[in-house]
């Protein structure tokens, strides 16, 4: 994983410029793409090879679009729901070597404040495990964040850094010390990385010789329509869907077992791309003393039956992962 620019630097005026606080957005680079020239021998060939020679064969593939080179986004990027959110807080001691003052006992606080809650953030490494009393001049006390983005909308990285300054004597004793502290607030936009559109068809018994049909073997056809809308592509790993009791769920999708052919692996969807899923879901026959039971009643909530909940994992072209959880889905019933 590598960093980003920095994307945020710190110089509060009231600290004299010698106690900088640096923001970094972590991200995985790309590989940098490069353009094959045909491989017959022409003439526009020649000349174009004489002025951009490309690099070397040894080194690479150069008939392969993809370099074995990387590239570091140019900036922050965009953030979506359902991946992490990582960055490192830097706070760097500037004070040149010699200087008359004393840092000690510094420590960086954060927390992110989402649309619906605020949330205090856990910092690698913990204080226990990496906590020096002293910050000496041109060294630096980092921690790295991961936040688990949930929802749309804003958010807001507060990050809060309180560190004592104690001004020593010619006979290095302390003649006065003072606690110090900032605050800084860094925002930024969650953006949904996979738009869910789903439908719940209800399967009609057959007509079982004019009598009523059982109502407690329901069953529905679940489908679902995941379009990618990220800058990039993503690789579907896994589209499961978690009924509720008592119901059952069978996929017919791509990760269906058949002795025929090995398994296959998710679809990749390039940005706009829609893939469509479906699943079976139906309640088993229960026994005479099994209806009416807890589980059947909680499945019903204002008229309508809830089925469960459809669960989506992925990955990027990095192997960054991702995750989604829809609400519960319901049907209505008839």
């Amino acid at each position: 994983m590598a960093d980003k620019h920095a994307s945020l630097a710190v110089r509060p005026k009231n600290l004299d410029g010698k106690r900088v606080f640096t923001l970094l957005s972590l991200s995985k680079p790309s590989f940098s793409q490069q353009f094959p020239l045909p491989r017959q021998p022409h003439e526009a060939r020649q000349k174009a090879l004489k002025q951009d020679p490309g690099p070397s064969s040894t080194i690479s593939d150069d008939q392969f679009i993809l370099s074995p080179l990387l590239t570091l986004p140019p900036a922050f990027g965009s953030a979506y729901v359902g991946a992490y959110f990582s960055c490192t807080l830097c706070a760097n001691n500037e004070l040149e070597g010699g200087s008359e003052k004393l840092i000690t006992s510094v420590k960086i606080t954060a927390e992110m404040q989402a649309p619906s809650s605020t949330i205090p953030l856990d910092l690698i490494p913990t204080d226990e495990e990496a906590s020096p009393s002293q910050l000496e001049p041109g060294e630096s006390l980092q921690k790295i964040v991961r936040f688990e983005l949930r929802e749309e909308g804003n958010h807001v990285l507060a990050v809060s850094l309180t560190y004592s300054e104690t001004t020593m004597s010619n006979d290095h004793s302390a003649s006065s010390g003072r606690v110090r502290t900032f605050r800084k607030l860094y925002q930024f936009v969650a953006q949904p990385c996979l738009s869910v559109r789903t439908k719940v068809s209800e399967i009609q018994p057959g007509d079982a010789g004019g009598k009523k049909p059982n109502i407690s073997n329901q069953r529905f056809a679940l489908e679902a329509q995941l379009e990618n809308m990220a800058d990039g592509p993503i690789t579907l790993e896994e589209v499961v869907f978690r009924p509720k009791s008592p119901f059952q769920s069978t996929s017919i999708n791509w990760d269906v077992a058949r002795p025929d052919r090995e398994p296959e692996g998710g679809p990749t969807l390039t940005p706009r791309d829609i893939s469509q899923v479906a699943f079976l879901v139906e309640q088993p026959k229960q026994p005479d003393d099994q209806r009416g039971s807890t589980s059947s009643r909680e499945s019903i909530k204002d008229g309508r039956t809830v089925l469960g909940q459809l669960n989506i994992r992925w990955r990027t072209t990095m192997g960054d992962m991702g995750f989604l959880s829809t609400g519960w889905l319901m049907a209505r019933r008839r």
